[in-house]
Order: structure tokens, then sequence, then C-alpha cells
């Protein structure tokens, strides 16, 4: 089953790790403190990931933990954000957006978990692997917003700066 979003989703497998670390540097080189401690801890997450996928689906030959495991990862993120944005040390509008992007990871997880192996059904089969990719590829993205909303915050200030040094020359002459 091939979709238009196919080539993006095999982008992202196969080069999540290096797009975490580039928003890593463009947060650094924005020096935006919260936007970066988010991008970090996206890099973090999917160096880890990536470091024990293998062991983990080693260690289950029976597909069962992973999923617990799995679902485990994404809920100790979600209560990271949480715990950064109420100390002020993250965007809130972040912490909000990247829980709202994640929270159906851990419950598609579970319902995997059941459906496969508990129900003996085939119901995730579809599901599973489209919103999983989905949900990784979306909350790596919004490590990207506020570098994107620096850029665009510089170029409403030289707009400004422009305008008023046109008004300037206007009003001498």
């Amino acid at each position: 089953m091939w979709s238009a979003w196919e080539p993006v989703r095999l982008f992202f497998v196969e080069h999540s790790v290096w797009v975490s670390f580039i928003a890593v540097v463009l947060c650094l080189a924005v020096r935006d403190i919260k936007a970066l401690r988010y991008a970090t801890l996206i890099a973090l997450f999917y160096v880890l990931g990536v470091l024990n996928s293998d062991f983990i689906r080693a260690a289950d030959p029976d597909k069962i933990y992973r999923y617990i495991y799995w679902a485990f990862s994404d809920i100790v993120f979600m209560a990271i954000i949480a715990y950064w944005a109420v100390k002020d040390k993250m965007y809130l509008w972040q912490s909000i957006l990247a829980q709202i992007i994640i929270i159906p990871a851990p419950l598609l997880q579970f319902f995997r978990l059941v459906d496969r192996h508990f129900m003996d059904l085939s119901y995730s089969t579809y599901l599973y692997p489209t919103v999983i990719p989905m949900v990784n590829v979306a909350t790596l993205c919004l490590a990207f917003v506020p570098v994107f909303t620096f850029w665009k915050l510089m170029q409403d200030r030289k707009e400004a700066r422009l305008a008023r040094e046109h008004s300037l020359t206007e009003t001498t002459s």
C-alpha cells in the first residue's frame, strides 16, 4: 500500500536523528534556550530509540513488551515536557502542542497490544504503521517552529526599521 506520504515517511525514518540534530544546531544558532531544550530532548529520544530499537525487538520475540516499553517512553517524554512547561523552561504552547500530537502514540501502543496479542484481532494493522510515523514526524517538525518564528520576527523587525528609515527620509526632504 503506497501513499503520497511514503517518501516523506521514509526520509524521516532514515534521517530522523540527523534532522533532530539540525533542529538542535538551529536552536543554538538563534540562541533560544527554551526551544533548544525541546530540540535536545527530541534528539536524545531519537538517538535512544535508534540505539535500543534492535535490542528491544530481539529481547521481545513475542512482541508484547515492546509496546509497553514504547508507550512508557512516550509517557516519559510527555511528562518531561509538561514539567518543563510548568517550570517555564520550555514554551507552554510548544509543550501543549507536543502533548496533543504525542497522545495518540501511547494509546495506539496499548491498543496494538490488546488488539494483536490479547484479542488476536488485526484492527491496528493499518492504523499503527500510519499514525506512529505521523506522530514522530510532527513531533520532530515542532522542534523547528521556534526557529521559523525567530526568523519571521527578524524579518518583521527589518521591515519596521526600513519603514522608519523611509518615513524619516520623506519628512526631511
